[in-house]
């Protein structure tokens, strides 16, 4: 396809491009975990650049290249990864990502049900939920 983004909003917790051929496409912001966290003047800080066929959010690094619309992409609340994360609401995402040695955007799409870890991305997660445990454990002795 050699489309080019002409125009980028946001709405209901969505990202939409139009293209300069007046299509329409859609994604919901859980694909782009850091636009999902930007703040919304953040998020009006980008730029179209390569020729029409990517966006720039320089603030929060980020790039989005058009083709990433094409396919329309579903969120799964509904995964082993939102369960055992959401029994800890105080737990920062980002932070415990790092903790793990994960990039936070990664452990994001795991998840929003965006993508599915592998055993080893399972095991890192439950991993840093058990040691974390552990030194909390820890502390109070």
């Amino acid at each position: 396809m050699n489309e080019r983004i002409a125009t980028l909003w946001f709405d209901n917790n969505r990202i939409f491009i139009k293209t300069e051929e007046n299509r329409i496409y859609s994604q919901p912001l859980e694909l782009f975990p850091a636009l999902m966290d930007a703040t919304q003047s953040q998020r009006e800080q980008y730029y179209v650049w390569d020729n029409g066929k990517s966006v720039r959010w320089e603030d929060i690094d980020e790039d989005i290249h058009i083709s990433n619309f094409f396919e329309s992409e579903t969120v799964n609340y509904d995964n082993d990864v939102n369960h055992l994360l959401s029994r800890f609401p105080w737990l920062d995402m980002k932070a415990f990502a790092q903790y793990i040695g994960m990039h936070w955007t990664k452990l994001a799409k795991f998840r929003y049900g965006v993508w599915t870890p592998n055993d080893e991305n399972m095991s890192k997660i439950k991993n840093g939920i058990k040691a974390i445990a552990k030194e909390m454990s820890a502390a109070v002795m």
